[in-house]
């Protein structure tokens, strides 16, 4: 399941309508999902944050208005363009996160967030891609991601079935499922399920020493 810059390069001139509407699938709960990011990321003013995926800014924003050092990368140049018109006093660069931190970013952050972006990428890969990043985390740093999730196959498969015109099959994380998969590979996190489709996971330092603080 391949997905391209260029296939959201085009979605950039309606993205930021389409995730206000907040209904059906994909963005039910939206808000509340970007809310609960920044929530659980428990940081002060001044502490450093890493957007990765940041789309259009709006994740990243709610840590800028609320006083923190923001830096945010997306690998869709009009989705960054935008995101620098919209928010001049946040750093945007274009990269894809698989790659390495953009040029002129710190190589160390109080937390990393990130919403509706993982979704993209198999189980394997998300848990190489957490690893990687926990070595951009200052010792007490974790991340958050919020992204589409679901409790179990069954939850997935009603949503699925109640949005059959707006879904597209994905790595869409199924905790029943993932959850073993992700601690086996040491990583331990808080789970929040926010609405019918989306949800939190909150992991916290080097995946050797990773309890929640």
């Amino acid at each position: 399941m391949d997905f391209l810059p260029e296939e959201f390069d085009q979605w950039v001139d309606s993205y930021d309508e389409d995730v206000r509407r907040e209904t059906g699938f994909p963005f039910n709960g939206y808000a509340r999902v970007l809310e609960a990011v920044f929530d659980c990321a428990q940081l002060k003013a001044g502490q450093y944050v890493l957007d990765v995926g940041c789309g259009t800014g709006n994740l990243a924003n709610l840590f800028s208005v609320a006083g923190m050092r923001v830096w945010g990368s997306d690998f869709s140049r009009r989705m960054i363009e935008t995101a620098q018109k919209k928010y001049p006093q946040i750093a945007f660069a274009v990269a894809d996160l698989r790659s390495d931190l953009p040029a002129g970013f710190p190589q160390r952050y109080d937390c990393i967030v990130s919403a509706y972006t993982w979704h993209h990428f198999p189980l394997e890969e998300k848990i190489t891609l957490l690893k990687s990043y926990q070595n951009y985390l200052n010792p007490d740093g974790r991340m958050v991601i919020g992204d589409l999730m679901f409790p179990d196959h069954a939850a997935k498969d009603v949503t699925k079935g109640q949005n059959r015109d707006s879904w597209d099959e994905e790595y869409y994380w199924i905790m029943e499922s993932d959850q073993p998969v992700l601690e086996k590979a040491g990583l331990e996190f808080v789970y929040l399920q926010i609405s019918c489709c989306a949800g939190v996971l909150c992991f916290s330092g080097k995946a050797e020493n990773n309890s929640m603080r």
